[in-house]
């Protein structure tokens, strides 16, 4: 079995992941969202951070490659949660 860099995570994980999480927001209720926001993204954050701090301490990312930065990897999440509550509240005529 293959394993996957940590680089090739942390590029999956934003390009993928997070962008994945808008797609099904429409067939999801507030239990979903609830999870989402407490424990999901917070869990998926640590991970990101925990995969920059590997891939720089690896060499698959320098120490200013914008991929890597953790300051940039939690706005990200930060907008993340703020794109997804405002959504769900559009979706589900709350806001």
């Amino acid at each position: 079995m293959a394993m996957i860099s940590a680089r090739k995570r942390l590029e999956s994980i934003e390009s993928n992941v997070l962008p994945s999480m808008f797609a099904g927001i429409i067939i999801k209720d507030e239990k979903w969202m609830k999870k989402t926001l407490e424990k999901t993204l917070p869990n998926l954050e640590k991970k990101a951070i925990e995969l920059a701090l590997k891939c720089k301490a690896e060499g698959e990312c320098s120490e200013n490659e914008l991929l890597c930065d953790e300051t940039r990897i939690r706005e990200l999440f930060k907008e993340t949660r703020s794109k997804l509550e405002k959504e769900f509240l559009v979706r589900t005529g709350i806001g």
